[in-house]
């Protein structure tokens, strides 16, 4: 439920409704700045075979399309 310190009841007090929308916002940014997987400081990983089929049938799909609309 929620933190209200306050004796309201069952009802939220604008002053607890937003020290939780302020919580929530600060989780939503920590989140958002966290490192990225595809910084230089990650090492690389291997493509499967499977993946390289699917960016070239993805490019070839693109490709196709390209040459239509032309």
């Amino acid at each position: 439920m929620s933190r209200c310190t306050h004796t309201h009841g069952r009802t939220l007090c604008f002053e607890c409704f937003r020290a939780g929308m302020e919580r929530t916002r600060a989780r939503r940014e920590a989140w958002a700045q966290r490192s990225l997987p595809f910084e230089a400081d990650s090492p690389a990983k291997p493509l499967t075979a499977q993946a390289i089929a699917h960016r070239r049938q993805m490019l070839e799909y693109l490709a196709t399309t390209g040459r239509r609309r032309a």
